[in-house]
């Protein structure tokens, strides 16, 4: 019991503590031994429960007492921890700083302080604070231990916190400025308020707010600021500033006040609306002249007032007799006839669209549809707004004020663009991107239902003939002659599109081979007149029925083209089922597919590199990275034998899986060697691209290389693009977001639109070899090319042609602004230890030739 009122003693740091142990002598001197033990013990368990924990260590530091809070504090009993060394106790990071803090304690009466983490078996490290000091003339030392495990988690926190304010407030757009209530001083400025005025930090910071000619605008004086610290808070979005360097903006500022550490301070939001501010000046200088022209044209304008619940016509221009039919004197006489004209189809939407005007809220104009008073159906362009007036407290609209275009035929003219857009101009039928979309849609029913469907590719012979021979106009004729017939052949739940060219595809729904095959007859039967002639054209025909030939449209179209080429092959003019006589290539394949996946088994996939240049400079600027299959038998095998069989097999997901970090890999090792900054390009299946780990196995290659992301180029094809559009906009978006480059293969020779391209994430456009073929002499590869830089330049996309083969093209080329190139000319695609060689040789492309003649022989 003596030793713990000695712990207690010793413990306390403040004259309290030696008051109350005088107390306490006191009473041991003149209380009754039966009152003095009550009291001791009393102090004794003030001493055990106390929320701090006492522990006394002799001079070597060895802990001699402790009371149960310091027990508790190491999770054990307090037996286990008399006799112990304190350094013991601690973790190891801790124990330099229990030696210090014992070594400072060496003197008489001495006093240290330090924080450390305790040593608890099992559970988690509290973080203690340890007020000491030396008693007995430094023969003993006596330890307060105070739990600062949840206050320092807490200051972290806050810690943390804080840095996020200041990341937030440095990486904010608008301008953001902290002003001491106070005294008007500014305290703080982010950097776009410094970009905002164009000047330094040491021109705002410091100043007081009215000082700063730049802010005068917010508060002329300290009168004005004491307005707005008055206010706590103000929004403005009508105010201009003048820069440092003498321009003006106009700015939208919002302020408000709040304390920091006792202090009230104003913190100012500044953004720049100068742009947005010159947009609605111009705009309502265009509303200004369209309401001249409005009145001009006398366009129909309404105004109705709100009077107690009801609603009278202010005012209906004369013109609403032309686009409604009804006189402004019948609006008049019945305030709620226009609600009756709106077509029914219509009148949720114009009810929500008034719901909207009258709860405050900015809508833009809607176009909707009325009944016009002869009954037909007119499209209209409804613009209104309210006007509010205020009764004591209470706000409430007093008048709607409107105008309506007849837009009946700018509506035709949308629809009429709508099925251009989707339809072939010529012909007027469904176009490639049209015919996807509804034949995946009638393979989704067939499905749920086991129905058959039926692809045929129809191909007219002898087109082109008849096109070099007879005109482009007599073969567009042609084309439409076709369409019609093949409609006129079809039932309306069939479909009939025009891929380009002489292609046409039908698809018939619930139709089997018999039934198939009396739809191809009659059509072989038709046969195609070719107009002020009496030539009969004759179509080529080829088959595929879903599911047996192809789940999906690309299988079916495929087959289909398989069979059309068969038909053709045995003299046109007839048709040709996918059938059991193509049975052998299909082993083929299979045979192929086998070896294939013992292909990936037993890694005999290479990887060549062709290089790109730079027909500014004749330097390297990159390469494309091309698959090869050293097969042990046959050789070297181009991927043009096999990529469609592994494609068609699933294979080809796994072997792009093994391509993506081979390349980085080959990357980083260049690196490696020196060699310096080094691009490559990988040409992507759809398959792949879509799939599920696609973005795991890109960002794993790149974590497991560490090349920079821009070293890497994904080449996609249209068909790639335009297979899911939406989902692949998702997926490049992705690899933009990482730093990865991305460009289109085959430019041109695919189905996508401009408005698909302008919205793509895409770097480059490559242009296919096919268009670069007899370039020079060829004017319709010459024009799409031409079109194609056109667009990349316009676009600001790096375009580059592929399938480079002689001196003519290059020139064409460099004539017309391509910036990359790439191709037999310069180089065939070469095996890593041949590209290493050209890669430390930076050899010129373009001024050396007899080194080009070497890289064309590898």
């Amino acid at each position: 019991m003596s030793g713990a009122v000695s712990d207690t003693k010793s413990s306390g740091n403040s004259s309290d503590s030696r008051n109350e142990a005088k107390r306490m002598s006191f009473k041991a001197n003149h209380l009754p031994r039966k009152a003095l033990a009550a009291e001791l013990e009393l102090y004794n368990d003030l001493y055990e429960s106390t929320p701090i924990a006492h522990f006394t260590l002799d001079r070597f530091g060895v802990v001699r007492g402790t009371n149960q809070t310091g027990a508790d504090l190491l999770c054990t009993e307090r037996e286990t921890l008399l006799g112990r060394n304190f350094e013991d106790l601690v973790d190891d990071s801790s124990r330099p700083t229990i030696a210090s803090l014992l070594s400072r304690l060496s003197g008489a009466d001495a006093r240290a302080s330090c924080e450390v983490s305790l040593l608890v078996e099992g559970a988690q490290a509290p973080r203690v604070r340890i007020e000491a000091r030396s008693c007995r003339e430094g023969w003993e030392y006596r330890l307060a231990l105070v739990d600062i495990t949840e206050s320092r988690r807490a200051a972290e926190a806050l810690q943390v916190s804080e840095a996020r304010y200041r990341g937030l407030f440095e990486a904010a757009k608008d301008g953001i400025m902290i002003v001491d209530a106070a005294s008007g001083e500014i305290t703080d400025v982010n950097p776009s308020m410094i970009r905002m005025l164009v000047c330094g930090r040491e021109q705002l910071v410091g100043h007081k707010l009215w000082n700063v000619p730049s802010l005068s605008a917010i508060a002329a004086d300290q009168a004005e600021f004491a307005m707005l610290h008055y206010n706590d808070f103000m929004h403005n979005i009508d105010q201009r500033l003048e820069t440092h360097d003498g321009r003006s903006i106009a700015v939208e500022v919002i302020s408000n006040s709040y304390r920091v550490n006792e202090t009230t301070v104003l913190q100012f939001n500044i953004r720049d609306i100068t742009i947005r501010k010159n947009a609605e000046d111009a705009l309502l200088k265009s509303e200004e002249q369209c309401r001249t022209i409005v009145s001009n044209i006398n366009e129909y304008v309404y105004s109705v007032r709100f009077e107690n619940g009801d609603i009278k016509s202010v005012y209906h221009s004369p013109k609403c007799l032309d686009i409604t039919g009804y006189t402004p004197e019948e609006y008049y006489k019945d305030p709620l006839l226009w609600f009756t004209m709106i077509h029914e189809e219509d009148r949720n939407q114009v009810v929500q669209f008034l719901n909207s005007i009258f709860a405050g809220e900015d809508q833009e104009p809607i176009r909707h549809r009325i009944v016009h008073k002869d009954g037909s159906v007119r499209w209209i362009l409804n613009n209104c707004a309210v006007q509010r007036a205020r009764r004591g407290e209470k706000v409430s609209i007093s008048r709607l004020d409107g105008f309506i275009l007849d837009i009946t035929d700018i509506k035709r003219a949308e629809e009429n663009i709508f099925f251009l857009a989707h339809h072939d101009p010529l012909t007027k039928l469904p176009n490639r991107s049209t015919l996807y979309a509804k034949i995946e849609q009638v393979i989704s029913v067939a499905l749920r239902n086991r129905r058959n469907v039926a692809l045929l590719f129809l191909d007219i012979d002898g087109f082109k003939q008849i096109n070099d021979s007879m005109g482009h106009d007599v073969g567009d004729r042609l084309l439409q002659t076709v369409a019609r017939k093949l409609s006129d052949c079809t039932r309306s739940c069939d479909v009939v599109a025009r891929l380009g060219g002489d292609e046409f595809v039908v698809v018939l729904w619930d139709c089997g081979v018999t039934e198939t095959t009396l739809v191809a007859e009659k059509i072989i039967n038709a046969g195609f007149p070719l107009q002020g002639t009496n030539i009969m054209v004759t179509p080529s025909i080829g088959i595929s029925i879903f599911p047996e030939d192809g789940k999906d449209y690309l299988a079916l179209l495929k087959h289909a083209d398989i069979a059309m080429y068969h038909a053709k092959k045995t003299g046109g003019n007839n048709f040709q089922f996918f059938t059991p006589r193509l049975n052998q290539m299909a082993h083929e394949r299979f045979a192929v597919e086998a070896e294939l996946r013992r292909a990936l088994e037993h890694e005999e996939f290479v990887l060549h590199y062709q290089p790109k240049v730079d027909l500014v400079t004749g330097h390297f600027s990159g390469m494309e990275a091309l698959i090869r299959w050293q097969h042990p038998v046959r050789g070297l095998i181009m991927p043009e034998e096999f990529i469609t069989i592994a494609e068609e097999s699933g294979l080809l997901h796994q072997i792009s899986k093994w391509i993506i970090p081979t390349v980085c890999r080959q990357i980083q090792q260049w690196q490696q060697q020196g060699i310096g900054k080094i691009s490559a390009a990988v040409n992507l299946s759809a398959s792949f691209f879509q799939h599920r780990d696609f973005e795991e196995t890109v960002e794993a290659s790149l974590l497991e290389t560490g090349i920079p992301p821009e070293c890497l180029e994904l080449e996609l094809t249209e068909a790639t693009i335009m297979s899911d559009p939406q989902r692949v906009l998702g997926s490049m978006a992705a690899m933009k977001a990482l730093g990865l480059q991305l460009s289109i293969d085959d430019f041109g020779i695919g189905y996508s639109s401009l408005s698909y391209l302008k919205k793509l994430p895409v770097d480059k456009l490559k242009i296919d070899q096919s268009f670069i073929r007899n370039i020079a002499r060829d004017q319709d590869n010459a024009a799409v090319v031409r079109a194609v830089i056109s667009i990349g330049r316009s676009m600001q996309l790096k375009v580059i042609a592929e399938g480079v083969e002689n001196a003519s093209q290059l020139a064409w080329l460099q004539a017309e602004g391509s910036e990359e190139a790439q191709g037999y000319y310069f180089s065939r695609p070469l095996p890593v230890p041949k590209m290493t060689a050209l890669l430390k040789q930076n050899a010129n492309f373009l001024h050396n030739p007899r080194g080009r003649e070497q890289l064309k022989q590898h």
